[in-house]
This record gives C-alpha cells, structure tokens and sequence, in this order.
C-alpha cells in the first residue's frame, strides 16, 4: 500500500473516499494522487502555471480555461484540509472521461489501492454510484475499496472477508492484499464462507480456509463456515453482528465471467452495507 488513487469530481460523496484514504495513508505511510477527470483541450493533466495551445474562440478559450484554474484550486483546497500526517499528496486533472481515463492513468502510474465514495444508489445519476465503481473494479489491476456515509474507522479492526473455494491456491493471493491492509489497522481477519445444505461438509471447509490463510500468512484470523442460501445476506448479517469496518469481497475471473461471486454481489454490498467494500479481483 504505497500509492493510493482517490478519484474526485469534488462532491460530498466523493470527498467520502479522500476521507478514509487519508485514515489509510497515515496508517500505512502511503501517498494519495487525488485526481479529476474531466476531458478538456489543454493536454493530459491541466497545470494553470504550464504553457497551453489556444483555441481560436478566445471568449470559449477563457471559460475552460477559468474552470479548469477553478477546479485545481479546490483540489488544492482539499489538500490543505486533508493533509494533516506525514504522508504526500498530490493533485492532477486528467483530460478523459472517467471509465477511460481511469484505465490510462492506472496504466501509467503504479497505483496499489483505489479509494472512491460512493452514494450507493442504483440510479446512475451522480458521478460516483454504484456503476462507475464497477466501472473501476472492471478495468483496475489492484484493489478498489468503495466507501459511504456513515464509516468508522475504529471498526477497521475487524475486517470480514468473503471466500469461496478456488483451485492452485490462487485464493491465497488474493489474502495478502487483504493481509496488508489489515496490517495497517492491526485488525483481525473474519474468512467467512456462506454455503447451502448442499456444498461440502463444514470440516472440510474450515481445515481448506485454514491452510489457505497459512499459504497466506495471516496471522490474526479466523474462520467461519455459514448456512444461508442467500449469500450476500449470510455475509452482512455476520458483518452487523461484530460490527466489521470492512468487507472484503475476492473475485476469481476466467473469460470475463466471475465464477466465485457475481457483480450483483458486489453491488449489493456496496448498495446496502454503510461500512466499506473492498473488491480484490485476481
């Protein structure tokens, strides 16, 4: 946890994602890039001190141009207010929309987490639902952790992860991110696997989650075998119950498909649970 991306368009729900972002880079001693999408003329990222190439329109030229100046200034203004630790922070406006610029700027710089607010809405009428947190969980090679309203970080103790039995150990790679992010908050780690009647014997289970989590090299963990025919309501119901600050969900794709939980999964998760969700995609 080195390099964190915290995506803005410098709304409340937004600056939710700067604010445990922040409780994470002074946790784990890592710097923040906080930057602005938004598809403008004046090259990649938008310096209001740099040289830019006019356009013929000078009335149009001049409007950009101020709003461009407008939003670094309040992107400054969030440094001020949030940078209170030992840890950088830098600031940039990517001229690209969000799904794509997103997906350049991930390739172009070495980022380990991606931290965005979310409304949890299913409406797709702010900037930052539900859907372009998919968004960003189909396109990022590291994990994007969603946030709402309502989060306390003295919760991040305990950390409830959703596992499933997967071949070649590949689940265990998926662990060690969860492992260092736990590390930071010195949190204990909840395997919780939700199966029905019909899925393998509760032993078998717990002695597979088991040496995963020793493949892994968590240390403060535990297991938990469930009984629920509804996934996603066996996890928030044990999450609630021991008050987790986190839920971490670990997906296994092939050709496209998620074979260990759907993305309805994910999105429940987001949509009805006030605490954050991390999506670890292998």
């Amino acid at each position: 946890m080195k390099k964190i991306l915290v995506p803005t368009d410098l709304s409340a729900t937004a600056e939710m994602g700067l604010k445990l972002a922040v409780e994470i880079a002074r946790k784990c001693g890592a710097s923040i890039s906080l930057v602005n999408f938004t598809k403008h003329p004046y090259g990649t990222t938008f310096s209001a001190m740099g040289d830019i190439t006019l356009k013929k329109d000078p009335e149009e030229d001049l409007y950009a141009i101020e709003l461009l100046k407008n939003m670094k200034l309040k992107l400054e203004e969030l440094v001020q207010k949030y940078k209170t630790g030992d840890f950088a922070m830098e600031i940039a406006v990517v001229d690209n929309e969000f799904k794509n610029g997103i997906d350049e700027y991930l390739s172009a710089e070495e980022i380990d987490l991606i931290v965005m607010g979310t409304s949890g809405e299913e409406n797709g009428q702010e900037v930052f639902t539900g859907n372009h947190t998919d968004q960003a969980i189909r396109v990022s090679t590291c994990p994007v952790l969603s946030v709402r309203d309502g989060f306390n970080i003295d919760y991040m103790k305990r950390i409830v992860v959703a596992v499933n039995v997967i071949t070649d150990n590949k689940l265990a790679d998926g662990l060690v991110t969860i492992r260092e992010l736990a590390e930071c908050f010195d949190s204990e780690i909840h395997l919780v696997h939700v199966r029905d009647n019909a899925s393998d014997s509760t032993l078998i289970l717990d002695e597979y989650f088991n040496q995963i989590a020793q493949i892994a090299g968590l240390k403060k963990y535990s297991v938990r075998v469930l009984e629920n025919n509804d996934k996603s309501q066996g996890l928030i119901n044990y999450a609630r119950e021991i008050r987790a600050g986190l839920i971490a969900i670990i997906k296994n794709s092939k050709e496209g498909i998620f074979r260990i939980f759907s993305n309805h999964f994910a999105e429940r998760m987001i949509r009805e649970e006030g605490r954050p969700v991390v999506t670890v995609k292998l």
